[in-house]
């Protein structure tokens, strides 16, 4: 069997090379220059082995390992578990993933090969995806497979301290959000997840300042029309000259995002960029909403009214006069968007993987700008935001 691959909530790369080290002290270790791809060779008198470790991860791969960990959760969630409570443990584990190391080998993986395995699993803390869908812990006992089946009573979950605080038990709060949640999924004709664990309560969660929300809005704003005019045809020229002078009016050459910053600051934009960058408007809308600007955010249907969203700022003589005007919603509040958003994202996730339209008319782009919104806003793994992740 060669099809094995490590999952893991660590992302330091230096320490799974140093672990590999110590499991062949006697063997040549090749690592490419950015680290993402490790080579064993073992020679012996007439021939040589070689064994490889793919190595994928959340900062190093954002877009691509956010997705792969999207469809693994869609997939394990699917699945009817002998053991619930076993499996609810797995896809709160699958959610503080980091790290993806795939197995190479010419070879099908022998018991040495897999004792080796075991050894680097339980350096990382990681759990194990075998064969045609059977997920392993790290002492090699099956906790979930396609059937449901399960060899252990109870699984205990464990993650990286940057994680810690989303994994811990779900408060009485929390599990009340999730039936809220449900109840207004199945009002709507919305098939949901039963398996989708509670998020964290009230008494765990930190929400943004105003102050800190009301420049993300600006940024967001600001960056989402840059990629508006381009995409409209305007020149580099003038769609820059428009974006400073926004930028100046509202004094926000501090609030962008390190990738905002990149794409403000360079000359037009590749068409993915200006794709991407316009999606914006749709987190912007949901910041607006946090900070009292919209009534309602509704279900994730239909794209929001980009000039009443612009409107809103386009008011305001000043970032002041902007943040003057706001009024930070609840926490409470917040985190029942925030729950909400979490269950209708899967339902677009869900529906992607399985190559179907979402049901109720749920847009999958819209669901995912406001889940990203959302869990930026409950400072979810406590990401900045070019590194706001929407696990599902």
């Amino acid at each position: 069997m060669r099809n094995c691959a490590l999952y893991s909530s660590q992302f330091d790369l230096d320490q799974l090379f140093e672990l590999i080290q110590s499991i062949y002290p006697q063997d040549q270790i090749i690592r490419k220059e950015d680290k993402t791809h490790i080579q064993v060779i073992r020679k012996k008198w007439l021939s040589k082995k070689t064994k490889g470790f793919n190595i994928m991860t959340s900062q190093t791969h954002h877009e691509e390992f956010s997705s792969m960990m999207n469809g693994m959760m869609g997939f394990m969630s699917q699945i009817e578990g002998r053991n619930p409570a076993v499996q609810e443990k797995v896809l709160i584990k699958c959610s503080t993933l980091n790290m993806v190391v795939g197995i190479e080998t010419e070879e099908d993986i022998s018991e040495e090969f897999f004792q080796e395995l075991l050894k680097l699993a339980q350096g990382l803390d990681a759990v194990i995806f075998w064969g045609g869908g059977s997920l392993l812990d790290a002492q090699g006992q099956l906790l979930l497979d396609v059937h449901g089946e399960s060899e252990v009573e109870d699984y205990q979950v464990t993650a990286h301290t940057s994680l810690l605080d989303d994994v811990r038990p779900p408060s009485e709060s929390g599990t009340r959000r999730k039936e809220n949640s449900e109840s207004i999924m199945a009002a709507q004709g919305i098939p949901f997840n039963v398996h989708l664990p509670a998020r964290a309560g009230d008494e765990h969660t930190t929400i943004r300042s105003v102050e800190e929300v009301a420049q993300r809005a600006v940024a967001l704003c600001i960056a989402a029309l840059k990629g508006e005019c381009l995409g409209a045809g305007e020149s580099a020229e003038d769609t820059a000259a428009l974006v400073q002078e926004v930028i100046d009016k509202y004094d926000a050459a501090l609030f962008f995002s390190p990738a905002e910053k990149r794409f403000i600051e360079q000359h037009g934009a590749q068409q993915q960029e200006v794709i991407t960058f316009s999606w914006g408007y749709e987190a912007y809308h949901v910041i607006l909403w946090a900070l009292g600007y919209v009534d309602e955010l509704g279900a994730p249907v239909e794209l929001c009214n980009v000039g009443q969203a612009v409107g809103y700022l386009q008011q305001k003589d000043s970032f002041k006069d902007f943040l003057m005007g706001a009024s930070l919603r609840s926490k409470s509040e917040i985190l029942d968007a925030a729950d909400l958003i979490y269950r209708y994202n899967w339902v677009c996730v869900n529906s992607r993987i399985n190559e179907q339209t979402p049901p109720a008319g749920l847009n999958g782009g819209v669901a995912y700008e406001r889940h990203r919104a959302l869990n930026w806003l409950i400072c979810y793994m406590d990401q900045e935001w070019d590194d706001v992740r929407t696990d599902t």
